[in-house]
């Protein structure tokens, strides 16, 4: 398990599907902050090779952001011109990526920067709450999976 920082969540799995890897969405969930989580399995031929989990913003995120306390009809617009302006994701802590050896070297080549400048501003209002799941949640798992490891 590495623990990776990325800036544009988009571009990493993009990044992997261009090694040849099948990037496939998992389960995501929209938390009371408005911000999101979310898990993608990775594959090669029949071969499920790692998984990515994923705590960020998006443009949705930002969207909503910016129309705060607006009438529901701004809202929605706001919500609609994010969707059609291309979703774009910021992680809020490291990725954490669960896999094979070959795909944890080709993480150590991923570079990116943020997707725009809204990114930035989405992810600057977010970090000012700094509500963290990741740690909280992968201890749920070594406690269900009964394997005492703490991170």
């Amino acid at each position: 398990m590495e623990r990776v920082a990325v800036r544009d969540l988009n571009g990493l799995l993009r990044y992997l599907a261009d090694l040849g890897y099948t990037v496939s969405e998992g389960p995501h969930a929209v938390l009371p902050d408005g911000s999101e989580v979310g898990h993608w399995i990775l594959s090669r031929g029949s071969r499920v090779v790692g998984q990515v989990l994923a705590h960020y913003v998006d443009s949705h995120y930002y969207a909503l952001m910016k129309t705060e306390g607006a009438p529901d009809g701004e809202v929605l617009e706001a919500l609609l011109r994010a969707e059609a302006g291309g979703v774009w994701r910021v992680p809020v802590e490291d990725v954490v990526v669960i896999a094979e050896r070959e795909v944890l070297e080709a993480l150590l080549k991923y570079s990116d920067e943020l997707p725009s400048p809204e990114a930035g501003e989405a992810l600057s209002h977010y970090e000012k709450r700094a509500t963290r799941v990741m740690d909280r949640f992968l201890r749920s798992i070594a406690e269900t999976s009964g394997s005492g490891e703490e991170e």
